[in-house]
């Protein structure tokens, strides 16, 4: 109990040191509350502005890794979309050669032969049938690979037929007297020179 008496007493008068020396340094310097909560506010913003960094580096990161993704997804897209062009241009340029005439290199039969079977020549057709032309084939299989058929209406060529097919149908024949050609053709494109023709007649 002595004790304890003997701390509380030194304890007091020490507090009573301290706020003495405090009220003698505030007579001195008024000034003294106002540096230390300058002091304070300087090491407040001190220490946000050393994490400001880290956050910014952060979101640096993140915008770097939507800008990597957007030119990412941009560039999958862009591709996708050269892919879907170069698919639409190749569509487009069959179709152009099917009403272009053809340069090809014509080279021997050599025991193969083509027939048309249909129509018969002299046939007439409305300019709204189909005009669908068959073929029959000696020596010259349809089934291996890269053999085909040609077929030209008046000289421009309607398209190759491929994959053992028999049969080709035209349409859109304006009215008049056309001439149906066909010609058997190897993988290399080369056609062989005896092919067969007919004439076929279209009403409006």
């Amino acid at each position: 109990m002595v004790v304890l008496t003997l701390y509380d007493a030194a304890n007091s008068r020490e507090t009573k040191g301290f706020t003495m020396n405090m009220r003698y340094l505030l007579r001195k310097r008024p000034y003294l509350p106002l540096l230390l909560l300058f002091t304070f506010a300087i090491s407040a913003c001190s220490g946000a502005a050393g994490s400001e960094p880290a956050v910014s580096d952060e979101m640096g990161e993140m915008e770097s890794m939507d800008e990597s993704d957007h030119d990412g997804n941009d560039a999958m897209n862009h591709d996708e979309m050269v892919e879907m062009g170069d698919d639409h241009e190749h569509d487009d340029t069959d179709d152009d050669h099917e009403h272009e005439e053809m340069r090809v290199n014509r080279v021997p039969n050599e025991g193969a032969a083509i027939q048309i079977s249909a129509p018969s020549s002299g046939d007439t057709f409305s300019a709204s049938e189909q005009v669908i032309v068959e073929i029959e084939t000696e020596n010259f299989d349809l089934m291996a690979e890269g053999y085909h058929w040609h077929v030209y209406v008046d000289g421009e060529s309607w398209g190759m037929v491929m994959g053992g097919n028999q049969d080709r149908p035209l349409t859109g024949l304006e009215p008049g007297e056309h001439m149906i050609e066909v010609y058997l053709s190897i993988p290399s494109h080369e056609e062989l020179a005896e092919g067969d023709s007919i004439m076929i007649n279209v009403t409006e």
